[in-house]
């Protein structure tokens, strides 16, 4: 099968405002986390979500979004 590739976006800071989004509404209901879970849990998550954002603001994490068609002509010429 030929593939080309159409358009190739890089989604640095998108998902680090995206991270730090979740992390900020997981700490507004914190608590009902910790009623349902615990607070061993609370904190692995906080950490799980506050590591990636460092990482994509300022460690050099980064994701690729790679558009691929099949014809050359089946996506428009730019993005707008």
């Amino acid at each position: 099968m030929h593939v080309i590739v159409t358009d190739v976006e890089i989604l640095r800071l998108h998902y680090a405002e995206m991270l730090k989004a979740w992390r900020e509404r997981f700490i507004a209901r914190r608590a009902e986390a910790a009623a349902l879970y615990d607070e061993r849990f609370c904190r692995m998550w906080e950490f799980y979500l506050a590591g990636p954002e460092a990482g994509f603001r300022y460690g050099g994490l980064m994701v690729f979004q790679i558009q691929l068609a099949k014809r050359i002509d089946s996506v428009p010429l730019t993005r707008d």
